[in-house]
Order: C-alpha cells, then structure tokens, then sequence
C-alpha cells in the first residue's frame, strides 16, 4: 500500500472510531490490530503483543501512578481549597485579586498534581462559587480557571511529559526542570490577561476586603506545607538527589503526611485516592499501549522517513516547519485529547525534528504548550467540560468565551518559545 495512503486510512478510521464514542485505548488498539494484519501483513506476528510490552515496560512510566496517587491524596485533602483561599486572601485587595489566586492556586497545585483536568475540577469547586457570590462575572471566573488548570500537564510533575520523555527518550528529569520557567511564565501571562480584563470591564473583577495582619499570617502559614511538598518533590528532581519516580513515591508520602497532618487521612480515603489513582493510571497507560501498534504500523510503512524526505525537499527554515506544526496541532487539538495526541505524533515528529538539530527538552515543552491550548478549545476542550460539570449555573457559552482572552497568553508563550528557546533549555543546561 502507498504510504501516505495507508498513513490517511489509519488516521481517518481512528477519527472516525473516535467521533461514534469509541474509547480512545480500543480504537487505538483495534485500528493498530487491523493495519498490522491487513495493511502491513508483517511477517512476525509476535510484534503485535512485543510493540505494546516495549512500550510499557518503560520504568519511567512507573512516576506516572505514584505521581497520580499523590494528587488524589492531596485532592481529598482539601489541599486546593487551602491554596485557594491562601493567594485570595494575600491577592484580594486587588482589582481582580480573586481571579489572580485562581492562577496562583492552580500554579501551586499543578506542582503537586501533574493533572490538568484534576486542577481545574479542583479549582472550580472551590473558586467558582466563591467568585460568583463576590460579584465576579462567570466569563472571566471559569475561563481564568479553565486556563489556569492547563499549567497541570505544563509544571512538573507532569504526566504528560513523562508521557513524551517515555516515548521520545528524552530525560525525564531534564524535561521536568525545562517545564519550570515555560510553566511560571506563562502564570505571569495568564495574570496580564486578568489585568487587561480588570482594566477594560471593571465590573466583572471587583476588589475583595483588605485582609487582617492575623488573617495574611494564617495564610501565609496554610500555604507553607505545600510550597516545602512542592520544594521537597521537585528540589530532589533539580538537585538529582532522586529520579522522578522515586519523586513521585516520595510525594505520595509527602501528601499523606500532610493529609495526616489535617486530619483527613483514613482507610476509606486512602482506598478511594489508591483506586482513583489506579483507573486514571490504566487509561494512560492503555493508550500508550495501542499507540504503540498505530506507531508500529506507520513506521513500517515509511511514514517517518517519508516525512523526512519532504521536510528536506521543502528547504523550509526550521522556525517556518515549528510555526507549521503548531498550527498541525491547534488544529488536531480541536478533536484529539491531550495524551493521545502526544502518544500519536510524537513518535512521527520527533526523529524528524531530532535529526534537524531540535532540542528534544524545548521541543517536549513545546508541544506540551500547544496540547495544552486544546484544553480549554471546543468541542473536545476537556476542561471546559470539566467545569461545565460543575453545578453553578454557568453556561458553556460562558466558559469558552472566557477562556478565548486566555488564548493569546498560550500563543504569546509559543512565540516565546520560538524567539527565546533559552526559556526552556537555561535551566536543565544548568542542572
């Protein structure tokens, strides 16, 4: 079959599995199945059941779990609702102040969480209600946390840079402490946007009441276990003290003590945070899984070195082909969900940009960045979803028109990282 016909089949049925409500894991698996026996008839069988082995027995996967299970532990905790509460106290005499903690409490959860979804649902339970009673209109409290539960897959630990280090064999670690800057970065642009918004529609972001001396200590005081977890987790990744794996044990051991510490912890919620933790794990991991068939699939019929030739053909700057793929996945972002984007391009794009001479960090961070503008864009946005869910009122004409301003802050950081990459490659150089 010719490759690029073949490459389109799997592409459409995939899509088309996808759009009837097909799991993500079993259309992925089935069309993997189907165009190894069909399409590519292989000669050895046993690659069916070896791609999918060799693609989980990756012991960098392993963080993924752990890390999960600490931000169930955390969730149940109430911990968002301390880091919440925290920043609106310090935060809320400024015009806007409460929506300005949404992005700080979404920054310092997503350190210890690593979900994006987990942290908007998270964030909109306890910040949504409250901005709302406040007088915050609904655009700018659920669209400020609709973007600011995408710094989940952006800050480390995030699953989905171990989901690209796994795959692309870049260092976990490395990739962790590039995400760092790119992450804070892009909270100070989220934070311009909320400013913007304040300064052009003053009524939609009013000033809370000052704090007292003894309210700002108290707050002070609840958010310093979470910056010594979030210290303790990455500080050991940056300084090499552990891998991320033994990170993300650590963590989960850091988040029951502090759930000890608030006394919430219990059988009971040890056994929902575990079980949580387990189904969420599973669906990664079993998409992981049938990706590795479909990549198997499109590697032996060419696809990569295909691609190669045509990028080499085109005599196309490396900036041009970076700004063309970006705009591949905005595109792609609008249908796909973030993992299983990620699990089906990377093994495509990566050995072709690699071998053009793209740092393998930068590039993880920057694919990271554009997966993350699908978050919060219809119709498979999944945050917004998310927060739809949430029993306030809103509407999701609201969410999504509140998360398009947002929008500009993702795309001004992809421009960043175009002009400047240093923002993503300055930190592990120094590690």
């Amino acid at each position: 079959m010719e490759v690029w016909q073949g490459f389109w089949l799997i592409v459409g049925t995939v899509a088309l599995l996808l759009a009837v409500g097909v799991r993500v894991s079993y259309a992925l698996l089935a069309v993997g199945l189907i165009g190894a026996v069909w399409v590519l008839d292989p000669s050895d069988p046993m690659a069916i059941g070896r791609e999918p082995w060799r693609s989980l027995k990756s012991y960098s996967l392993t963080a993924i779990p752990l890390f999960v299970l600490m931000a169930e532990i955390l969730l149940r905790a109430d911990v968002t609702k301390t880091a919440y509460r925290g920043f609106a106290t310090i935060l809320g005499p400024l015009p806007g102040g409460a929506a300005y903690a949404n992005i700080g409490g979404s920054t310092l959860f997503a350190a210890i969480s690593g979900s994006s979804v987990a942290n908007a649902a998270a964030m909109g339970t306890v910040a949504g209600p409250a901005m709302t009673e406040m007088g915050y209109s609904r655009r700018l409290t659920f669209g400020s946390i609709a973007a600011g539960g995408g710094l989940g897959i952006l800050m480390p630990p995030s699953t989905a840079l171990i989901i690209y280090g796994s795959l692309s064999g870049v260092s976990i670690s490395a990739l962790f402490i590039g995400g760092m800057l790119p992450a804070l970065l892009l909270a100070c642009l989220f934070s311009l946007v909320i400013m913007i918004w304040g300064f052009v529609r003053p009524d939609d972001a009013p000033r809370g009441s000052r704090a007292t001396a003894k309210e700002l200590l108290s707050a002070v005081v609840g958010l310093f276990p979470l910056f010594l977890l979030m210290t303790l987790v990455l500080g050991g990744i940056y300084l090499g003290i552990f891998t991320p794996t033994e990170a993300g044990g650590i963590g989960a051991l850091g988040a029951a003590a502090l759930a000890a510490g608030r006394r919430k912890l219990g059988l009971r919620m040890l056994w929902e945070s575990a079980a949580a933790a387990t189904t969420l794990s599973s669906m990664i991991l079993l998409i992981i899984a049938g990706a590795a068939v479909i990549g198997y699939v499109i590697g032996m019929l060419g696809v990569t070195f295909e691609l190669a030739f045509l990028v080499a053909d085109a005599e196309i700057s490396i900036t041009v082909l970076l700004a063309l793929i970006a705009l591949g996945y905005i595109i792609l972002g609008l249908f796909i969900e973030s993992v299983s984007l990620i699990v089906l391009t990377v093994p495509v794009l990566y050995p072709v940009l690699s071998a053009a001479g793209v740092d393998g960090v930068w590039l993880g961070i920057y694919i990271v960045v554009l997966i993350e503008i699908g978050l919060i864009t219809p119709p498979v946005g999944l945050n917004l979803f998310v927060l739809k869910s949430i029993s306030a009122g809103q509407t999701m004409n609201d969410i999504i028109i509140g998360a398009i301003p947002f929008l500009g802050a993702l795309l001004g950081l992809v421009a960043l990282l175009l002009a400047f990459p240093q923002i993503a490659t300055w930190l592990p150089s120094m590690a």
